[in-house]
């Protein structure tokens, strides 16, 4: 019964998070709901895949999945309720939440408490918003209540197949909700046309997302929408043509003459928070990055830097009158050795 996530992704153990990201993506959008409307079989695919690249695609969360996994089912539940932190709330349980189904709720032995996982979601943000901070506003497609069934599912029921009645299954020393009936210990005979027997349909609700200063792409938030609702949102930040981020820095590239390197200028330069004058210094080599201070992004108290990259652009097609200037320019370089 227990789901390895990497090969719910389809990806080999040691891959990159670049592969990880990728092999998501492709699933995410094979899958989505948008992509299948009325098929809960793609809906419930698409959910797995969610909640298994929000366990891989964090390499914290992934370290700890890793040692649980490799540990199996011999591995000693009781030892890590210790208080430690290391297995809290978002660690040991959101991953056994995702081995397991992702929405059941579980009882472990050793931590005495169940709970139900929310709903995710991805949400695009602009690049510049992630990294400066901002609000973004979104029309999430969110699964509430069918109200054909009131979230029965359907109609007349019967005892589950899967779990004998009891609503639990057993794996190991750990004891799971029953993910056919959910708990219930029986499930319906005559399904809801509606909802197809989820109890649940989707609706679209519009909400303001606060975006932190220095989010990255994959980043999770918990949020309550208008409607009380509480969800998870995997924020997806879009490329910037200029832009990108690594830790707390900024970078960028500019180009600039070989006159321009080799006599030094000035020039403008565009940061998060508008444009600055940059100085170029004589002999400026290709390749020479320099540092804009304190225009990167904030993150739990310190503000990182601009990294501005200088390429040099060499002319490619040249008239007589300069092809001759730079004749005389090699001569008198040559003459210098």
């Amino acid at each position: 019964m227990t789901k390895d996530l990497y090969s719910v992704l389809g990806v080999e153990e040691n891959a990159s998070q670049d592969e990880l990201k990728k092999a998501y993506r492709k699933l995410a959008k094979k899958y989505h709901p948008d992509a299948n409307p009325g098929d809960k079989a793609a809906e419930e695919k698409f959910k797995e895949v969610s909640e298994a690249y929000e366990i891989l695609g964090n390499p914290e969360k992934r370290a700890k999945y890793d040692q649980v996994r490799k540990a199996g089912g011999g591995f000693a539940w009781n030892s890590m309720d210790g208080g430690d932190g290391v297995f809290d709330d978002g660690g040991l349980a959101d991953i056994l939440r995702s081995m397991f189904g992702g929405g059941a709720g579980f009882e472990f032995s050793g931590f005495g408490s169940s709970r139900r996982s929310s709903p995710m979601v991805e949400v695009k943000v602009p690049f510049r918003t992630a990294a400066a901070g901002g609000v973004v506003r979104a029309n999430l497609r969110l699964p509430v209540t069918c109200p054909a069934c009131m979230g029965s599912g359907g109609s007349g029921r019967r005892k589950c197949d899967a779990c004998g009645g009891s609503g639990r299954m057993q794996q190991g020393q750990m004891v799971m909700m029953c993910p056919v009936c959910k708990g219930s210990g029986s499930v319906v005979t005559d399904r809801c046309t509606r909802c197809g027997g989820s109890g649940e349909i989707f609706t679209t609700e519009q909400v303001d997302l606060r975006i932190p200063p220095g989010s990255d792409d994959g980043t999770v938030l918990r949020l309550t929408t208008p409607s009380r609702k509480t969800l998870k949102v995997r924020l997806v930040v879009e490329p910037d043509k200029f832009f990108w981020k690594e830790g707390r820095d900024i970078h960028c590239k500019v180009e600039v003459t070989a006159p321009q390197a080799v006599l030094g200028t000035k020039m403008k330069v565009k940061t998060l928070d508008g444009k600055v004058v940059l100085k170029i210094h004589p002999g400026t080599q290709p390749g020479t990055i320099l540092r804009i201070p304190g225009k990167g992004v904030q993150y739990r108290g310190a503000k990182g830097d601009q990294l501005v990259h200088v390429e040099v652009k060499l002319p490619v097609s040249l008239t007589p009158e300069e092809k001759e200037l730079w004749r005389k320019l090699a001569r008198l370089s040559k003459g210098k050795k």
